[in-house]
């Protein structure tokens, strides 16, 4: 009896250990498991920040790039503004505006007509502030012709008709709204001075207007104003020229 009580505590002796192993070896295993999980996601993290630094430091060295150009740029737009400044400077030093433009324009074209340069500068250079005139005006009366109109007493002529003046203008409108035979004078008007040999000049925009027209060394100042219903009045001085 004695001996099968002390075989069947040996079993249950011999069972708990084979337990006892059985959970150490178990408990070990999961140790390994996780350190070798441990390891291997520390590996697969410095891993990832290797590549995210290597990422930072491309991005970092597109910034400088980008950064670096950038001010290059800026540079580039500074001395750009500055050179537009210096144009601009130049332009509006260099190039004729208001009445020099207008004469800058007159003297361009003469130049193109033929005229001789020495001739331009002696007329300019000879130029006075204060006209010598006659003072001593002509005053004719010519009826102004409006479109397709036709009549008498449509030319007057200076200095022995060497110089012919003519013109046009915009008929009035009645009442009715209908074209008048006369012209309005408060709109602009065409006056046209012919010189023998048939070079012409002209005058236009609203009345009161002024012209000149040269003739050897003489030259006629024209005065144009409005006369009697129909007819513009021309005032008519010698001055010297030039």
């Amino acid at each position: 009896m004695a001996v099968g009580l002390r075989e069947g505590r040996r079993r249950q002796t011999r069972k708990r250990r084979m337990m006892l192993v059985k959970f150490a070896a178990a408990l070990t295993a999961l140790v390994l498991l996780g350190f070798f999980a441990y390891e291997t996601g520390t590996a697969f993290a410095q891993r990832e920040v290797r590549s995210l630094r290597e990422q930072l430091a491309e991005l970092q060295g597109q910034f400088n790039s980008l950064d670096a150009e950038n001010q290059n740029l800026n540079v580039q737009l500074r001395g750009s503004k500055t050179q537009v400044a210096e144009w601009n400077a130049r332009y509006e030093q260099d190039v004729p505006t208001g009445d020099a433009k207008e004469l800058f324009r007159q003297l361009q074209s003469q130049l193109d007509n033929g005229v001789p340069p020495k001739r331009l500068s002696f007329v300019i250079r000879e130029a006075k502030a204060a006209n010598e005139c006659q003072n001593r005006p002509i005053t004719k009366r010519f009826i102004l012709r409006t479109q397709g109109g036709r009549g008498k007493n449509n030319w007057i002529g200076f200095a022995k008709s060497a110089i012919v003046v003519t013109g046009t203008g915009k008929a009035a409108l009645g009442g009715d709204g209908r074209p008048q035979a006369w012209f309005d004078p408060a709109k602009p008007v065409a006056i046209k001075f012919t010189r023998v040999g048939g070079k012409t000049s002209e005058a236009k925009g609203l009345l009161p207007l002024s012209h000149g027209v040269v003739m050897g060394g003489t030259e006629f100042r024209f005065n144009i104003v409005t006369g009697p219903r129909g007819f513009i009045v021309v005032s008519a001085d010698r001055c010297k020229y030039p």
